[in-house]
């Protein structure tokens, strides 16, 4: 599995358990904890998405998606409780929200379904420093390049 070489070759690894809640047409990514530089993307995120490789492992996520305050704090309060206590997946009961390219000139916007979230674990150490997730995503809006 992708995710799992992806994690290995960071030096982490991930709950056993958090494999079997991925469901087909699911986006999975990894963030540095706190950092919030992503460590991996499937491939169908990188599809949906204007920014490349680089760009979403050189900045922060805050940096180069905007959501509604609300949503962002409901958010950054489940990855510090879930950092701070939990060792097993849970599941995000998040609104479903749109997330907007705060970088990009064309400004995509898209529908977020946040679906499964869990801590990483150092190989060596078993410190947490990494979160990783699943969530579904469509494209709802996206500015024409002319104007």
């Amino acid at each position: 599995m992708l995710l799992k070489k992806a994690l290995t070759d960071h030096g982490l690894r991930v709950h056993d358990s958090f494999y079997d809640r991925i469901q087909l047409g699911d986006i999975i990514e990894a963030y540095s904890y706190p950092e919030n530089k992503q460590i991996y993307s499937n491939s169908e995120f990188r599809r949906f998405s204007s920014y490349t490789d680089e760009q979403m492992k050189n900045n922060a996520f805050t940096k180069l998606f905007w959501r509604s305050d609300e949503v962002q704090n409901e958010l950054l309060k489940v990855v510090s409780d879930m950092m701070a206590n939990a060792i097993e997946p849970i599941q995000f009961n998040v609104e479903n929200h749109e997330l907007v390219e705060s970088l990009h000139p064309r400004k995509r916007t898209f529908e977020m379904e946040m679906g499964w979230g869990a801590p990483c674990f150092d190989l060596k150490t078993g410190v947490k420093r990494a979160t990783v997730d699943t969530l579904k995503v469509k494209l709802i809006f996206e500015w024409d390049q002319d104007l």
